[in-house]
């Protein structure tokens, strides 16, 4: 028993750090480009700052913990079922019919479990995001902030907080190249992972 244990838990975890780290960054670009509005809300949200950040992803941590301690109570009631059944002397349309229908709910909760983890997966593919924009416009700002004006350097954290979508981050990178080739500035890069 403790061995299915150790293998339910063990799967998990692998899977969880193998789609996420393998597949996060293609899967955030693939949706900025087939959800112009995913990369939009990515920008919209950059000015939340990082205790909105960690909730998130903490949140997500709590419901996967979720999904392993219900996934392991299904696998336990199968077993007792199971075990129940022989004890009991149930026929063996009634065994099968209590082991069919546990499994069954194993379904269920499988297809759950894999919705789940696609959506905290791609709900820290966004948190990234939102911590890649912040860290590179405020980082960039630091960086020009000897070499210009007081002025400039508030208008560009006004540019920074305003933004709404893509379209106006890139503007606002477009303008921080500018000054940084103006000033003679080496800018951060910008990387999403």
């Amino acid at each position: 028993m403790r061995s299915k244990v150790l293998e339910i838990i063990g799967g998990m975890a692998i899977a969880l750090v193998v789609v996420g780290m393998v597949s996060s960054y293609l899967l955030v670009n693939f949706l900025m480009v087939v959800l112009p509005g995913f990369g939009d809300s990515v920008y919209r949200e950059a000015s939340k700052g990082p205790y909105d950040m960690h909730s998130l992803i903490r949140m997500t941590i709590l419901a996967l913990m979720m999904v392993v301690v219900v996934y392991f109570i299904l696998w336990a009631a199968h077993h007792s079922l199971t075990r129940m059944s022989f004890l009991k002397r149930m026929s063996f349309n009634e065994a099968l019919y209590g082991v069919f229908q546990v499994t069954g709910h194993h379904v269920v909760f499988n297809l759950l479990a894999v919705a789940l983890l696609l959506c905290s997966l791609v709900l820290n593919m966004w948190v990234t995001a939102i911590h890649a924009v912040t860290h590179y416009s405020l980082t960039s700002i630091e960086a020009l902030s000897p070499e210009i004006p007081e002025n400039t350097r508030l208008r560009l954290k006004v540019d920074f907080y305003c933004m709404r979508n893509a379209d106006d981050f890139y503007y606002f990178q477009r303008k921080l190249q500018v000054l940084s080739k103006a000033r003679n500035v080496t800018l951060p890069d910008f990387d999403l992972l």
